[in-house]
């Protein structure tokens, strides 16, 4: 795929004029990161965002008590790197390959005069950053609720974004009992439980390192059911 198609099928540039395309495509510099490799370090001074355009990464952050937290994972052709890049600060979260990752790199000074000359892209990216607004409403709320729902919640959630990616095994999610530890601040033997008793309905299965989601719109009913405390 040529670099304007990559950007074309970006979140950004979807339903912009060619012109817009043309633009960014003249800035960009293409970037490859093998698995396991960092693309952005948290606290690190930011000045380029990156668009996916092959493979998925995990978003984690660092607590103030040095505890990391999975904030997520996201899969081609989404963004990252944008918060620095607006607020001209440090990054907030690291972002880290689960597997060999493309991208196109946009420094700051180019993104600006991009969105200057093309307002369609400042309303895309607005429309972004609503979306990760809302899916972190729906998470902080999940979270509120109980292990179970929240579970329910990261699974669901994980689910369907690789379904939107266009994934050939949307159901077979890349997560470890650690994964989801450091994803909800739960215990290992509380993680355990809640897994044990989501194989009890048929709504999982753990294989290995990776969870198979045997019925997906059941689990994403529970996680939008509220539940007793743990």
């Amino acid at each position: 795929m040529s670099r304007l198609d990559d950007l074309r099928q970006s979140l950004l540039f979807q339903d912009v004029l060619p012109e817009a395309v043309q633009d960014a495509a003249s800035a960009v510099i293409e970037r490859q990161f093998r698995s396991g490799e960092l693309l952005l370090q948290q606290d690190v001074p930011g000045d380029a965002l990156l668009l996916l355009t092959q493979g998925s990464v995990r978003v984690t952050r660092m607590s103030l008590s040095g505890r990391e937290r999975v904030m997520g994972d996201i899969y081609a052709p989404g963004v990252v790197g944008e918060t620095a890049v607006l607020e001209g600060g440090e990054r907030s979260a690291t972002v880290r390959a689960l597997e060999d990752v493309s991208a196109l790199m946009l420094y700051r000074d180019h993104f600006e005069q991009i969105l200057r000359r093309h307002p369609r892209v400042l309303w895309n990216l607005s429309r972004l950053l609503a979306r990760r607004v809302t899916l972190l409403n729906d998470e902080l709320i999940a979270l509120g609720q109980n292990t179970e729902t929240a579970l329910a919640h990261v699974l669901s959630s994980l689910y369907a974004q690789r379904v939107g990616a266009g994934l050939a095994q949307p159901q077979v999610l890349p997560l470890g009992t650690q994964d989801i530890m450091n994803r909800i601040s739960a215990s290992r033997e509380t993680v355990a439980r809640v897994m044990r008793r989501l194989e009890g309905q048929r709504l999982v299965r753990t294989v290995g390192g990776t969870i198979h989601l045997l019925d997906p719109q059941r689990l994403d009913r529970l996680a939008l059911d509220a539940g007793e405390v743990d």
